[in-house]
């Protein structure tokens, strides 16, 4: 079986936003985002416009609850809250129903040979997802927040590797608080057949809500999907994490190779991207 193909198809059934390029005729009803291709420059935004129809907004909106819930700077300590704690509730149970997530399940339980039952399925989610951990000078870690919303590291963002998230920052929808300076593509590792997965840099002016005031951070190489939706990528991730899971991705034809590391003592996910397999 091609897991994250089947995944990926699930998704686009579900809230997944299709990407095509500029010269395609997007599906309103169903969501698009445009992909550019183009050769960048200081001012090029590889994504250059979204459409996500009403009866998938849900997943995302969501997503963004999450946002204000992390500390930017990696080394400072969580202050965890109930609110919080109900947000990631909301979220996850909302995932645990999802198309590509039920996909996951099956394809992790016939792998592994046992049966999981609602509640050790949540559970082992959020160890793998929201558990927090330190490593080096890192406090209250989580692969959430790395992968999804990215973190603070010096003068470095680290992590992010969501689309939507980029997306945010570009369009500035969250009261104006991520402000993008630079997007650049990084044209060598691009496909412009099957544009799901694209590789970027930018100057980034985040808002760091502890200290409520804009850090001027930068990302020197940042992959991510294209059109997944939060629960297809955290069903992605998912995958990947189980001991013995495939390493490459074969989507619409061409071959990902899923880069994954984990936290220290194994339990939970650190990061994980796509990259163009060599």
């Amino acid at each position: 079986m091609n897991i994250y193909q089947a995944i990926w198809d699930a998704d686009m059934r579900g809230n997944g936003i299709r990407p095509i390029l500029p010269n395609e005729k997007g599906d309103i009803s169903q969501g698009f985002v445009v992909v550019d291709m183009e050769s960048g420059n200081s001012q090029h935004f590889i994504l250059r416009d979204i459409h996500i129809p009403d009866k998938k907004r849900s997943s995302y909106l969501l997503f963004e609850k999450l946002l204000d819930n992390f500390s930017l700077n990696q080394t400072s300590k969580e202050k965890n809250t109930e609110s919080e704690a109900n947000e990631i509730e909301d979220f996850l149970s909302m995932a645990i129903s999802s198309p590509p997530m039920v996909i996951a399940k099956k394809f992790i339980e016939e792998n592994n040979q046992i049966e999981l039952t609602p509640s050790e399925w949540y559970t082992y989610l959020y160890e793998l997802w929201f558990r927090q951990f330190d490593w080096e000078s890192g406090k209250d870690l989580s692969g959430f927040e790395h992968v999804f919303i990215g973190e603070q590291k010096g003068r470095k963002l680290v992590g992010h590797h969501f689309w939507y998230k980029y997306w945010l920052e570009v369009s500035n929808v969250i009261h104006h608080k991520d402000q993008l300076d630079i997007s650049c593509a990084n044209q060598q590792e691009q496909n412009p057949v099957a544009p799901i997965v694209v590789t970027i840099s930018f100057h980034l002016k985040a808002y760091d809500f502890a200290k409520r005031r804009f850090i001027k951070i930068f990302k020197k190489k940042c992959a991510f999907f294209v059109g997944l939706s939060p629960e297809g990528l955290l069903a992605m991730g998912t995958v990947r994490a189980m001991p013995n899971a495939p390493v490459n991705s074969l989507i619409n034809g061409v071959t990902y190779t899923l880069e994954l590391i984990k936290s220290p003592d194994g339990k939970s996910i650190r990061t994980f991207y796509p990259v163009f397999a060599t």
